[in-house]
């Protein structure tokens, strides 16, 4: 069998793989294809326990703390309602979905795509299924959530003391589940059980599928010379139309909103009647100062380093393209960016659960500001953008020297 490279174009050989074995692309080191005996039972059992400690940690207590004899607890369904409620649709709205729909809508998908009805599904809706698990696997936040969860603590234990009820224990477990489930997720073997590969004729591996006018479907990943897939008939392209041009449309959008998101403050603090607001990086200074050097890092890295080192590393591979004098290396930037990306998510879920959380009038109390829904902005920016982006550019030059 014969699959093209995601990232380089590449033509690569795949024969039958062992247990736990992985294709890698020995063009740009990408991997292609990966196996596991077993794998679909696997994921079935994997995604009704991912469903189960989700449900599990919603209405239980997720975390408490209690102040000069004040107590505040609350669960993530309270958190929910709480945002909607008093504070922003907007912060609600990506808690709900990132945390609570996103999950429950990949795990129902993963179940049904595992089942028998898969392989009757029309290709036609079967390529509409495919492609929403696709993009909806970008979104998991829950692992952020969970690393902000911690951070959060680390910020109120000068302040109260802090209790995790049987919600946080649930969700710790629901991560591991969603996270392994995640990753048995194997497309290539999803589409052979749905209709098998077509291979075109004369197809010559160690070349790009393009020199062979060949495109790759993004969807189901068939090689073919055809306007439209053959095999689930979705629209095929040489490359993504204009993907440099709209990486850098969003990119530019970005930017815009990070000067305010640093400018104005994210949030709010009452303590005994005094109001205190603070900006992203006015938060990191009192953090290093009260002595949490890791959360201070931490956070430093997130919200200040990796949005400015993402914008200035994208411009970089739209240049490369032009260049191509280290596609390779160019290839190992943009899957660093597709990975960090979603970090900067932490600063976000940190205030949301503060202000769940920190109610307890003017003894203590914390409100978003502004600032946090334009940082909110220009992550999702950021994060489209680098999803627009067609790694496969990098190379052509490359491929058309060779």
């Amino acid at each position: 069998m014969i699959l093209a490279c995601k990232q380089c174009d590449s033509l690569v050989r795949v024969s039958s793989l062992g247990e736990q074995q992985r294709a890698i692309c020995p063009c740009c080191g990408n991997q292609i294809v990966s196996y596991q005996a077993n794998q679909q039972q696997w994921l079935i059992a994997f995604s009704i326990t991912t469903l189960l400690f989700l449900l599990s940690s919603l209405y239980p207590t997720f975390i408490s703390f209690s102040q000069h004899g004040l107590v505040q607890q609350i669960s993530l369904w309270q958190a929910f309602d709480l945002l909607a409620d008093k504070y922003s649709l907007v912060l609600s709205g990506i808690f709900v979905f990132s945390i609570f729909l996103i999950p429950l809508f990949i795990c129902l998908l993963v179940l049904l795509i595992s089942s028998h009805y898969w392989q009757d599904l029309n290709p036609h809706n079967a390529r509409y299924l495919a492609r929403l698990l696709n993009k909806t696997k970008t979104l998991n936040l829950a692992d952020i959530f969970l690393v902000a969860v911690l951070v959060s603590v680390f910020k109120l234990m000068s302040l109260a003391d802090i209790e995790f009820g049987l919600g946080f224990w649930a969700y710790i477990l629901f991560v591991v589940c969603f996270i392994e489930t995640l990753s048995l997720i194997n497309e290539t073997e999803l589409w052979e059980r749905q209709q098998m590969l077509f291979q075109p004729a004369l197809l010559h591996d160690g070349k790009s599928a393009r020199a062979q006018e060949l495109k790759q479907c993004l969807t189901c990943a068939q090689l073919t010379r055809e306007s439209h897939c053959p095999r689930c008939y979705t629209k095929t392209y040489y490359r993504k139309p204009n993907s440099a041009q709209r990486a850098i449309a969003w990119m530019i959008t970005a930017a815009v909103f990070l000067i305010p998101a640093n400018i104005l403050p994210i949030m709010n603090t009452i303590n005994l009647g005094n109001n205190t607001p603070a900006t992203i990086f006015s938060g990191v200074v009192v953090m290093w100062e009260s002595g949490s050097y890791p959360i201070a890092i931490l956070i430093f890295i997130a919200s200040i380093c990796i949005p400015i080192v993402k914008a200035i590393a994208l411009f970089y591979l739209i240049l490369e393209s032009k260049k191509c004098t280290n596609p390779k290396r160019a290839s190992k930037i943009y899957r660093w960016l597709e990975i960090m990306g979603k970090w900067s998510m932490i600063d976000v879920f940190v205030v949301i659960i503060l202000v769940s959380l920190v109610q307890l009038g003017a003894v203590l109390s914390v409100e978003p500001q502004i600032g946090i829904v334009f940082f909110t902005i220009m992550v999702l920016c950021q994060i489209v953008s680098v999803n627009s982006f067609d790694p496969r550019i990098l190379w052509d030059k490359f491929h058309n020297h060779d």
